[in-house]
């Protein structure tokens, strides 16, 4: 299969999978549904959780750092809560098409119908999250303003990076199964190595190393303007870049290997 026929080839895949949402949509609630159906609260326990993380560790690290809570607070309550939602993603997909082996076995459907199922139930949480960044901002006296309503796009335009990076991530991991330890480990490496318990400033002259971060790229684009500022250029031209990048080797994986995977698993 020559390089042309298989990008075509992957991205009629993507279509197919993007068009089939009503699926995927209804797989996603279902699962939360039943995840937490003997639970009084739901998938709140999760945002009790966090809150609680995220407040016990920030007047930590504020102390530790010997920062000002009011300006650390809202920097690592936002970032945290991204963290999760993008490390959820990603570590959903280091086993995604094991969990639906099942069917990919004897139904056949579009794959990317099975990563944007796992994409959405983090989505769903993310949604239950974001009560705690509003309470944050809220809490310290950070005001919403035209500048915060950026995040909405932003955010959608870092959720068509997470999901083209967990189809690579799914097949990758579907061929090598070894790699999903790889994986978790590298997502737990990424995380000290990203701008979130600490700022950026504290590398001095240094920051080129957060720079070359794309992770660092993707929580800005988000945490600027709830923090009330613009995002950077640099953390467009790192956000479009790594999409169109993305989109290339997920195009190319589903074109290429779509026929084997159900082999693989």
């Amino acid at each position: 299969m020559t390089l042309h026929s298989a990008l075509k080839s992957g991205l009629e895949e993507l279509n197919a999978g993007l068009v089939s949402h009503e699926q995927w949509l209804y797989m996603a609630v279902q699962d939360i549904r039943l995840r937490y159906r003997r639970s009084m609260i739901g998938p709140w326990w999760v945002t009790i959780s966090t809150g609680v993380m995220v407040m016990m560790l920030g007047f930590l690290w504020s102390h530790i750092f010997s920062t000002d809570l009011q300006n650390y607070l809202p920097f690592f309550a936002v970032g945290f809560v991204l963290w999760g939602w993008m490390s959820g993603q990603v570590l959903d997909a280091a086993g995604g098409f094991f969990q639906f082996q099942g069917i990919i076995k004897q139904v056949k459907l579009p794959f990317p119908i099975f990563v944007l199922r796992l994409n959405v139930r983090q989505c769903i949480v993310l949604l239950h999250n974001s009560i705690i960044i509003a309470l944050v901002l809220l809490f310290m006296g950070k005001e919403f303003s035209l500048v915060s309503l950026m995040a909405v796009p932003n955010l959608i335009l870092i959720q068509l990076n997470l999901t083209l990076l967990s189809i690579v991530i799914t097949i990758f991991c579907t061929r090598y199964q070894d790699m999903t330890q790889v994986v978790n480990v590298g997502t737990q490496i990424a995380f000290f190595f990203t701008p979130i318990l600490w700022q950026e400033e504290t590398l001095k002259d240094r920051t080129y190393l957060a720079e070359m971060n794309p992770v660092y790229h993707w929580i800005e684009m988000v945490r600027s303007p709830l923090l009330g500022r613009l995002p950077t250029m640099n953390d467009y031209i790192w956000s479009i870049a790594s999409l169109i990048l993305l989109l290339g080797l997920a195009a190319y994986y589903l074109g290429r290997y779509r026929s084997r995977i159900a082999y693989w698993l």
